[in-house]
C-alpha cells in the first residue's frame, strides 16, 4: 500500500539495513520518507480510517506486511505538498486510499500470483559462500472481488476477498563456536584463568558446565570459514595462536544460513453504497484481516522461533448530505480493532531449553546471539481505535469554505512491559566467555506485562479557498489540535516530580519520596492547543505554466510507544542490572549458580520490594541499613512542565508547465525545519577508568547513585532539508506514459526519524547528554541525488492474421527504476572493558578517529582482514579507536588525554549507491464481450544487480595491529526496496532477482 508513495516528488524509499532482518532489528523503521522529514510522519487513511500502527506512527502491515487490500482500492492520491488544513495531522504526507463500489452492471475479477524458488536467483552473499545454498521460496497470492446493483440506481455492493501464503526465503550470517572451542570451554571452565586481553583473573567455575554443555548442544552445524578472533589460543589446524593476546583461528567459524519461514494471510472486504435520495447517499465498510507471521526465524535454533497471530476488523462509514448547490456536509465515522502480539509458539518449553539470552558486545565477543529475541517476549499490542471526521463544504462567490473536525480516541493494550523479563547477558570479550562470566545481566520485574492507556486526539480546522481572479488563487487556513495526556487508568505511573538535573540528589532522601506514584497521565502537562497556521499561492502567469508556493506549519501526533516510557518505571517495572559492570552484583552467566549475575537481579528486585514501601533508604546512603537499603534501580525521566510538541515547517516555491497535450513538467523548491523533535539520553551515566576521561561521564559515581540507567526525554532535536525536485509526467499517448522525479537534497539534524525510532541500521537516536550539538550531521535520509521512474508501453506490434495476432498482439511492457546516492553511517570505538571499568550506565555514541591524509575507503580485499565471502568498503587504517580492541584499555594509555571519544562526527561515512529496476510483462486475451484474462510476468530486480546493505557492524580498531581490525569496514548483507513478494521487515530475503507469474480475470 505503500507503492504509490514512492513515485511521489521528493520520496526516498528506506533502502538503509539488511532485507533479512526482523522489524526493528538493523532494517529500521519506515518504508518511505519525504523532504527531510520522519517516515513516521507519513499518514495512511483509508476510507477516513487512519492505518497507522498506533504504537509507532508506521504504516501498519499486520502478519504479511504487505498490507493487502489493494484489490478493492480504486483510487489513491498522495499529498506531500498540500498546504490544505483539511489534510490530516502528519506532516510529511497524507495517503488518501478510497475503496471500490458496486454499479448498475456487475464487475469484478479472479486472480492468481505465483512465484517460486526456480525462478528466484541466489543472494549475493550466498553464492559466494562455498557449500552455501538459497532457501527455498515460494509466494502464492490469490483473490477475486464482485461488485454490482442490489437495486438499480439505489443500491449496490462490492465484495473482496485476498488470501497469500509464503515461504519466506532467509539468509542470515551467521558465527557459531568450533567443535574444537566447545570442547575447549569445557575443559577450562573448572580451572578458571586470566583474560589476555584485559588481565583480569576469573575464577574457577566447574558449577557452569552443564549450563555450557546445554548451550553447545542448541547448535547444528558449527562448520564454515575460520574466523581470526582475539583471545583464540588456538589455530583451526590445531596449532597455538601467536600474539598477546593470541589471534587464532580455531575458536569461530563464520557461516551463511539459509532457511525459510511460513506466513499468512487473508482480508475480506464488504462494502454497501447507498443513494437515499438526491441529497443523501451513504456507504458502510466492514474488513477482516487476520494471519500468522513468521515474527522472528533463528539462525542457530527453531527453538527461538516467534510467531504473531495478527487478527485486524474494521468498520467505515460516510453519509453525505447535499443542503444546497454550495452547501454540502460530509460526516465519516469508523472504527478498528487489532492484536499483535510476538513470542515463540510455546514459551514455556523455549526457555527450558536455554533460560536467557546471551549476546556478545564489542569487537571481540564474536558469536551470533543465542536465545535469539526472547528478552522482547512477549511484546505487542492490542489496540481499538474510533474516529469521527466531519467536513462542511461552503461555496460563497469567489470563496470556497472548509470546516472540519478528525477525532480519534484511542484505547492502547500495550504489552511491551514483559520485554526484559527473559534476563539479557553480555559478555565482551572470548576470554569471558571461555570463562563464564557475565559483563552484564539484565532483567525486569513487571507488575504486570501489559497496561491499557486511553489517548484522545482531536482536531478542529477552518479554510478559504479565494479564487482571487481568473488566474490567481490563495489558500489559506488554520488547524488547531489537541492531544491528550495519555492516561492509564490504572493510576500505574510513577515519575520523577521534573527533570533528573531538577530533582534533588540527596541520597539520604528516600526514593518513595522522590518517586511519584499512583499517577494517571504519563507527562506534567501537555499543551491545550498546537496551532497549524498554512498558506499556498497559484497563479497562472500563462496558459499553459503556473507558479506555485506554500508555507505552512504542521505537527505530529507522538507514538503511542511514549507510553513505554514512564510505564517502565519503579515500583511497577523495576529494571536491574547485574554482572561486572552492573550494580546488583554477580558475575556468572548462568542463572541458578553460585555467584549469578541473573539471581543478582532477582536478589536486587526482592530488596527493592521489601523496602520501597517502608520507606528504605538507599544503599548508596551511609545512613541506610546494610540488609534493607535500596539497591540502585533504572527509571524515565520527563521534561520539566509541560511537553513542547514537536513542529515541523514547510515551505515551497515552484514553476509547473504543460508541454502539449500530454506532457507536464515540474521544478520546485522544497525547504523544511523540525523544531522540538523528541530524544533520549542516559543521564546517570558514570566511568571508572580515569578522572577526565570519557567526558561527559562522571568519574567514580554517577550524579545520582541512588538510581541505575536514567533516560531522560528531551524535546529539542531540530533538523534542516533543501531540496531542488525536478519532475516529468508524460500521460498516455502513443502507447507511452512516463513519470520520472530527481531531487537534489541536502538534510541536516541532530536526530533522525522522530527521535523514537531509527530509520537506518545503526542510527543514532541517544546523543550523549549535554553533547546534542555534536550530533548535527547529515540525516539517516541524507540522500543527495535520487531518482525514480515508472513507465508504461504498449508494444506497436499489430499483426493481421487472427491466430498469429492473438499471441503477439496487445503485450505491454511496465517497469521502475529507483537510484540513489549512498546511505550515510557512522564508525565508532570499541568500548572500554579492561579490568572490568568502563563506562557505566550510560548510553550514546562512542566515536571513533580518524587518520590524517589517508583515504577513508577501500574496495579491494585487504589479506588477513577481508573476510572470504565478504566486500571490503571502508579502509581499515584510516580509522582508529580510541580504545585498543587488544586490550580493551585506552590506546594511548589510561589518561584523560587519551581515553576521549573520537574526532569522527556523526554519519561521516557514505554507503554504497542503490540501483533497482522491475519490469513486468503483461497481455490482455478477450474472451468474452466483457469478459478479458490478463496474464503477467513480473521480474523484480530484472537485471539481478547486488545492493549492498551498510557496513554498520563491527568497530574500528587500531591501525599497525591487524588483529584489531579484521572484518572491519565490510560489506557482508544485500539490502532492497521495502515494498515487494515477501513483505516488510520479516527477515525474508528479496534481493536477489524473483520472478512472478500472475494470472487475472476481469469481467
Amino acid at each position: 500500500m505503500t507503492y504509490p508513495l514512492q513515485f511521489a516528488a521528493g520520496a526516498l524509499i528506506n533502502t538503509a539495513g539488511s532485507g533479512n532482518d526482523f522489524v526493528g532489528g538493523t532494517n529500521g523503521y519506515g518504508n518511505v520518507q519525504f523532504n527531510g522529514l520522519p517516515s513516521l510522519s507519513n499518514g495512511y487513511i483509508v476510507d477516513g480510517l487512519e492505518t497507522n500502527d498506533p504504537l509507532t506512527n508506521l504504516n501498519s502491515g499486520l502478519s504479511t506486511n504487505l498490507v493487502l487490500g489493494l484489490n478493492s482500492i480504486s483510487e489513491v492520491t498522495v499529498n506531500t505538498l498540500s498546504y490544505a488544513v483539511d489534510q490530516g495531522r502528519y506532516g510529511a504526507s497524507q495517503v488518501n486510499y478510497v475503496t471500490k463500489s458496486g454499479a448498475n452492471s456487475f464487475h469484478g475479477n479472479l486472480y492468481e500470483l505465483w512465484n517460486g524458488s526456480k525462478f528466484n536467483a541466489a543472494d549475493f552473499f550466498t553464492n559466494s559462500t562455498p557449500g552455501n545454498h538459497k532457501p527455498r521460496s515460494t509466494v502464492n497470492h490469490f483473490g477475486g472481488s464482485v461488485g454490482g446493483p442490489i437495486k438499480r440506481n439505489k443500491l449496490f455492493f462490492f465484495f473482496d476477498s485476498e488470501w497469500v501464503r509464503i515461504a519466506l526465503p532467509i539468509v542470515n550470517a551467521t558465527t557459531v563456536p568450533t567443535q574444537a572451542f566447545q570442547n575447549y570451554v569445557l575443559q577450562q571452565l573448572p580451572l578458571g584463568g586470566v583474560d589476555s586481553i584485559t588481565g583480569s583473573t576469573y575464577r574457577a567455575a566447574p558449577q557452569l558446565v552443564p549450563f555450557y554443555k546445554k548451550l553447545f548442544s542448541l547448535y547444528g552445524n558449527t562448520s564454515g570459514a575460520p574466523l581470526p578472533v582475539l583471545g583464540c589460543p588456538f589455530n583451526s589446524d590445531g596449532t597455538s595462536a601467536a600474539g598477546n593476546p593470541p589471534d587464532g583461528n580455531g575458536c569461530a567459524n563464520r557461516q551463511s544460513v539459509a532457511h525459510s519461514s511460513d506466513d499468512r494471510e487473508q482480508v475480506q472486504t464488504g462494502r454497501i453504497d447507498y443513494n437515499i435520495d438526491p441529497g443523501n447517499t451513504v456507504w458502510l465498510r466492514f474488513q477482516s484481516d487476520t494471519g500468522l507471521q513468521a515474527a522472528w526465524t533463528d539462525p542457530i535454533n527453531s527453538l527461538f522461533d516467534a510467531i504473531s497471530p495478527q487478527p485486524l476488523y474494521s468498520f467505515a462509514s460516510g453519509y453525505t448530505h447535499v443542503f444546497s448547490g454550495r452547501l454540502v456536509n460530509y460526516f465519516n465515522p469508523a472504527f478498528s480493532w487489532y492484536s499483535s502480539l510476538f513470542g515463540p509458539a510455546d514459551f514455556q518449553k523455549t526457555l527450558a531449553a536455554f533460560p536467557i539470552v546471551l549476546e556478545g558486545s564489542g569487537a571481540n565477543a564474536p558469536f551470533t546471539t543465542l536465545g535469539g529475541l526472547d528478552n522482547t517476549w512477549v511484546q505487542g499490542r492490542r489496540a481499538t481505535r474510533v474516529f469521527v471526521n466531519d467536513n462542511l463544504a461552503w461555496t460563497l462567490g469567489a470563496h470556497e469554505l472548509r470546516f472540519g473536525t478528525n477525532s480519534r480516541i484511542f484505547r492502547l493494550n500495550d504489552y511491551d512491559f514483559g520485554e526484559g523479563t527473559v534476563p539479557l547477558v553480555t559478555y565482551t570479550d572470548l576470554p569471558q566467555f571461555i570463562h563464564g562470566v557475565a559483563s552484564t545481566a539484565s532483567e525486569t520485574f513487571p507488575l504486570a506485562n501489559s497496561q491499557p492507556y486511553n489517548f484522545l486526539n482531536l482536531d478542529f480546522y477552518a479554510q478559504d479557498t479565494w479564487k482571487a481572479t481568473g488566474a490567481l488563487t490563495w489558500t489559506f487556513g488554520i488547524r488547531d489540535t489537541y492531544n491528550s495526556n495519555p492516561l492509564n487508568p490504572h493510576d500505574a505511573i510513577a515519575r520523577l516530580p521534573g527533570s533528573f538535573d531538577s530533582i534533588s540528589h540527596d541520597v539520604d532522601q528516600p526514593l518513595d519520596d522522590l518517586i511519584r506514584t499512583h499517577l494517571g497521565n504519563v507527562f506534567a502537562a501537555t499543551p491545550l492547543a498546537i496551532l497549524q497556521p498554512r498558506t499556498a499561492l497559484a497563479w497562472q502567469v500563462a496558459p499553459h505554466t503556473v507558479i506555485r508556493g506554500g508555507f505552512g506549519l504542521f505537527s505530529d501526533t507522538l507514538p503511542g510507544s511514549v507510553a513505554d516510557l514512564v510505564g517502565v518505571n519503579p515500583p511497577y517495572s523495576k529494571t536491574f542490572l547485574g554482572g561486572l559492570l552492573g550494580t546488583a552484583g554477580g558475575s556468572a552467566v548462568a542463572p541458578g549458580v553460585p555467584n549469578s549475575a541473573v539471581d543478582a537481579t532477582a536478589a536486587a528486585n526482592q530488596l527493592f520490594n521489601s523496602g520501597f514501601a517502608q520507606g528504605e533508604l538507599s544503599c548508596a546512603s551511609p545512613l541506610a541499613n546494610p540488609g534493607a537499603c535500596l539497591p540502585p534501580i533504572s527509571i524515565t525521566a520527563m521534561p520539566d512542565g509541560r511537553l513542547h510538541a514537536p513542529y515541523f515547517m514547510q515551505w515551497s516555491f515552484g514553476l509547473e508547465h504543460q508541454i502539449g497535450n500530454a506532457m507536464n513538467v515540474r521544478a520546485q523548491y522544497v525547504g523544511t525545519r523540525a523544531v522540538n523533535q523528541p530524544y533520549e539520553t542516559q543521564v546517570n551515566g558514570y566511568q571508572t577508568v580515569c578522572h577526565g576521561c570519557f567526558a561527559p561521564f562522571p568519574y567514580g559515581q554517577p550524579a545520582d547513585p541512588r538510581f541505575g540507567a536514567v533516560t531522560q526525554l528531551n524535546t529539542g532535536a531540530n533538523s534542516h532539508y533543501n531540496g531542488l525536485q525536478l519532475t516529468a509526467d508524460k500521460r498516455l499517448g502513443h502507447g507511452l506514459q512516463v513519470q520520472t522525479n530527481y531531487t537534489w537534497s541536502r538534510c541536516m539534524d541532530t536526530v533522525s526519524n522522530g527521535g523514537f525510532l531509527p530509520f537506518s541500521a545503526g542510527g543514532i537516536v541517544s546523543p550523549l547528554p549535554g553533547n546534542l550539538a555534536r550530533q548535527y550531521g547529515p540525516c539517516d535520509y541524507d540522500v543527495r541525488q535520487n531518482l525514480t521512474a515508472q513507465y508504461t508501453y504498449q508494444l506497436p506490434v499489430r499483426v493481421r492474421n487472427r491466430m498469429a495476432g492473438y499471441a503477439v498482439n496487445g503485450w505491454q511492457i511496465s517497469g521502475t527504476l529507483f537510484r540513489h546516492t549512498g546511505l550515510p553511517f557512522s564508525v565508532l570505538s570499541a568500548p572500554y572493558t579492561a579490568s572490568g571499568n568502563g563506562i557505566l550506565q550510560g548510553g550514546g555514541p562512542q566515536y571513533a578517529s580518524v587518520v590524517p591524509g589517508l583515504p577513508l575507503y577501500a574496495h579491494q580485499a585487504i589479506p588477513g582482514l577481508t573476510q572470504p565471502g565478504t566486500i571490503q568498503w571502508l579502509n581499515p587504517n584510516a580509522f582508529v579507536s580510541t580504545v585498543d580492541p587488544a586490550t580493551g584499555a585506552c590506546a594511548g594509555g589510561d589518561t584523560a588525554q587519551d581515553c576521549q571519544f573520537g574526532n569522527l562526527g556523526r554519519n561521516a561515512l557514505r554507503g554504497p549507491d542503490f540501483i533497482w529496476s522491475d519490469l513486468y510483462l503483461t497481455k490482455w486475451f478477450r474472451l468474452a464481450e466483457h469478459v478479458k484474462l490478463r496474464i503477467d510476468g513480473q521480474f523484480f530486480n530484472v537485471f539481478n544487480h547486488p545492493n549492498f546493505a551498510l557496513p554498520v557492524a563491527g568497530y574500528a580498531g587500531i591501525p599497525g595491529k591487524p588483529s584489531t581490525q579484521t572484518a572491519f569496514g565490510a560489506l557482508t548483507s544485500t539490502t532492497s526496496p521495502p515494498t515487494g513478494l515477501l513483505g516488510v521487515g520479516l527477515g525474508g530475503d528479496s534481493s536477489p532477482r524473483m520472478i512472478a507469474f500472475q494470472a487475472r480475470l476481469e469481467f
